[in-house]
């Protein structure tokens, strides 16, 4: 399964520490040089990015940050260069991570003759802006290997979250996704020679907004350090994304749940 980095982004790390939050763990969290959240979920999604098949798979949840600077979590290890907090908070940082994003030729049969992208390496840029009633973000991405994408993407969003009791916190957010060129050509592209070796015609996809869609997710606190959660995803391909002959279904779903805890 191909979509395991879009699901942990389905589960937003600063969700869960409101809601444990509110039994009061930040306060001593502060206190200390090592602080975060690990856990396990599982999630069931497109076997590929316009895929109309599905399969699930467990994955691990984990948001490590070491004074306040550096961090492990789905973007990869990283280092905030500026890290605020509240409203009004302005936050950037770095990561080098790992793209679980890849398209083969064994997850389909009708993708015969087409060449694999594999998942690789990324690097990554974000900005996040707290403005009381929406927790802004921007991350800008870049695929490093040659097996892969080697693309470009850029993704806005802006999640709203409230408290439902003192310990269930829901959240929504709205996104919308661009690609470059090389990010598409890969994905949803037919070169001239794959179209002689497969089913497909030629085409040429190019750089534009490539998804929107929005994210639900509920968190809910079982005792001051766990909690459950439970995330769906829908987005839509726009654009080549969508008009692609490798497209089999422009509306994406997924689905996740798991466990975490909070130290």
């Amino acid at each position: 399964m191909s979509y395991i980095h879009r699901v942990l982004s389905v589960f937003p790390m600063a969700l869960a520490g409101q809601v444990l939050c509110a039994t009061g763990a930040a306060a001593q969290d502060r206190e200390r040089d090592f602080t975060g959240i690990v856990g396990v979920g599982v999630s069931s999604g497109p076997e590929f990015s316009g895929s109309d098949e599905t399969s699930t798979q467990a994955f691990p949840i984990i948001d490590l940050v070491w004074r306040d600077r550096f961090f492990l979590n789905q973007r990869g290890l990283g280092v905030f260069a500026l890290r605020n907090r509240g409203a009004g908070a302005l936050s950037l940082g770095f990561a080098i991570g790992y793209d679980f994003d890849e398209r083969l030729v064994e997850d389909d049969e009708r993708l015969s003759g087409l060449r694999d992208v594999e998942a690789g390496g990324l690097v990554t840029a974000f900005l996040e802006y707290d403005v009381g009633i929406a927790h802004l973000e921007f991350e800008l991405s870049q695929g490093i290997s040659s097996d892969g994408h080697e693309g470009t993407r850029a993704t806005f969003g802006a999640e709203f979250s409230a408290p439902l009791g003192d310990r269930l916190r829901v959240s929504a957010k709205p996104f919308i996704v661009w690609s470059d060129g090389s990010y598409a050509d890969a994905f949803y592209g037919v070169t001239a020679a794959e179209a002689a070796s497969s089913r497909f015609a030629a085409f040429d996809a190019g750089s534009a907004f490539e998804r929107a869609g929005l994210e639900l997710t509920a968190s809910y606190s079982l005792t001051e350090r766990t909690g459950v959660f439970l995330g769906i995803e829908h987005s839509r391909l726009l654009g080549d994304a969508k008009d692609s002959p490798i497209t089999f279904d422009d509306g994406q779903t997924e689905i996740s749940t798991g466990v975490f805890f909070r130290f």
